[in-house]
């Protein structure tokens, strides 16, 4: 056989189009992924939250979240660059420590 594989000399073989973006990443990966640009709805932020959505609606209420931003008399959503930031601010600080 001619086929191997030489150790010394490691190969990477890079697809023709390496310009993905995060997103289509993401997606490939089956990975939640929230975009710092743009708005999203309850539902939308709930996989990204450690609560739920009567937590969300009430530490929005109480500022110890980010004010939701209402679009319409039926529809309120919260800026993700705020909802970011928030999960930033509040990671743990167990990985910092290691």
């Amino acid at each position: 056989m001619t086929d191997h594989i030489n150790i010394d000399n490691p190969v990477i073989a890079f697809a023709d189009d390496t310009a993905h973006s995060i997103e289509q990443i993401a997606e490939s990966l089956n990975v939640k992924y929230l975009p710092p640009q743009g708005m999203s709805r309850a539902s939308q932020l709930i996989p990204f939250l450690p609560f739920g959505t009567s937590t969300l609606w009430a530490w929005s209420r109480d500022g110890r979240f980010p004010a939701p931003v209402k679009l319409s008399p039926t529809m309120t959503a919260w800026r993700n660059a705020d909802v970011i930031e928030w999960l930033e601010s509040h990671t743990s600080t167990t990985s910092e420590e290691v």
